[in-house]
């Protein structure tokens, strides 16, 4: 029985609820495993989900069904490794516009995580996956945890509390905005996302560390096919490198559930060529009637219009613009971090008089450059977290009390 996440109830119910007004939706006898939704100024329908599926499919009928007589279809976000049949008639015919390349690991290819290690990775990047992993574990207590058909509501509210908190931190440090953060769009994943991992079409990938997320991905789930959608990990962890500890763990578990395909979904992003063993193509399908003239000007202006698209996203226009739109205009700016530049050396010195000075909180908001600067240093000098004391001398000057080492963190300037 096919599970695709993007055809279910629950996911044309609540797409609908946000982004259509509850509207009607429209099936059709000669397309299955698909609906739409009409277009709100110009004369097609489009796939329900519109820019929101990630690996959409559909199924021509072979009944003889003509219900797309005068009418325009258009289907987003279609990936080669779904092989569709082209309509079999004379009548209707479809039209494929190339949009974005996409990577998959062929998991079912390999018997083993660490026979696929092996086929993209020499010995020296996968000692660096462990070590990266053991020192994690060496500082703090570390958790990995894959949430699939089953999530407490109270789990699942502080996992995407703390999910929208980290983007928003790594999109101010990177200085620039996040789509994902819009309201609407964010009250949206947070009702899709728990009733699909209830219902086994969607996980949450989690690692803890002292019982706090620093690692989250949400993902769909399309029979055996695992689908990643949207990913973010604590920059104040950047020099364990957790996203490629994410990435290491969910394909652990692609392989202990016997998946077939691990996709990481288009985008030029270096981490996906990296991990990934093939590519494929994602294409928009247009539908059309060849007896209707409206419906063939229909489909020729989309196809040019998306493949004017494609070619403007490859010249780079399209960052052009969001980076000047982002400049200039105030609603698109986004809180820039800046990092206090902070030195950690182990004391040789006298031994600071403790009780003198302030305890204070380094999971606090107020020490994010501080917290940081130890995390960097600990990765090359592993202690425990939760057995170091943070104590304040001034606003340039701190001292980290451990078991048996004293840290002085100050800033060089």
């Amino acid at each position: 029985m096919s599970k695709n996440p993007f055809a279910s109830q629950t996911f044309v119910k609540i797409w609908n609820k946000h982004f259509n007004g509850s509207l009607p939706v429209f099936t059709f006898r000669f397309i299955n495993k698909i609906s739409f939704v009409k277009h709100q100024f110009f004369p097609y329908y489009i796939n329900v989900g519109r820019n929101l599926t990630n690996g959409i499919t559909y199924e021509l009928t072979d009944g003889d069904f003509d219900d797309f007589k005068g009418k325009t279809f258009l289907i987003r976000d279609l990936p080669t490794y779904h092989h569709i049949e082209k309509p079999k008639g004379t009548r209707l015919k479809l039209k494929k516009v190339f949009q974005y390349e996409g990577y998959t690991t062929n998991v079912e290819k390999y018997e083993s995580l660490d026979d696929y290690l092996k086929t993209i990775y020499k010995s020296n990047s996968r000692s660096k996956f462990r070590r990266n992993i053991n020192r994690l574990e060496s500082c703090f207590q570390v958790d990995y945890k894959m949430y699939y058909g089953n999530i407490l509501k109270t789990d699942f509210d502080n996992i995407f509390r703390v999910f929208y908190s980290l983007l928003e931190k790594r999109y101010n440090e990177k200085g620039e905005p996040c789509g994902e953060l819009q309201p609407e769009l964010w009250r949206y994943y947070c009702e899709l996302a728990y009733n699909m991992i209830n219902e086994k079409t969607a996980s949450l990938f989690v690692i803890y560390c002292d019982e706090k997320p620093i690692g989250i991905t949400f993902s769909y789930h399309f029979n055996k096919i695992l689908i990643e959608a949207l990913t973010v990990f604590d920059i104040d962890f950047y020099r364990f490198n957790i996203g490629h500890t994410t990435i290491l763990k969910m394909l652990e578990w692609s392989f202990e559930n016997k998946l077939q395909l691990f996709d990481y979904t288009q985008g030029d992003f270096d981490y996906k060529k990296r991990w990934s063993d093939s590519t494929y193509d994602t294409n928009f399908h247009i539908l059309y009637d060849t007896k209707s003239i409206k419906s063939i000007l229909t489909a020729k202006l989309m196809q040019h219009y998306f493949n004017l698209k494609r070619i403007f996203r490859e010249r780079k226009f399209n960052e052009k613009y969001h980076y000047y739109k982002h400049k200039i205009f105030p609603n698109y700016k986004s809180k820039s971090i800046e990092f206090k530049p902070f030195n950690v050396e182990t004391v040789n010195e006298v031994v600071p008089e403790f009780e003198k000075l302030e305890l204070v909180n380094l999971q606090s908001d107020a020490m994010m450059s501080l917290r940081k600067a130890l995390y960097d240093f600990l990765y090359m000098n592993p202690k425990k977290v939760s057995e170091l004391k943070l104590f304040k001398c001034d606003e340039t000057l701190y001292y980290v009390k451990g078991k048996d080492q004293i840290l002085k963190i100050f800033i060089d300037e």
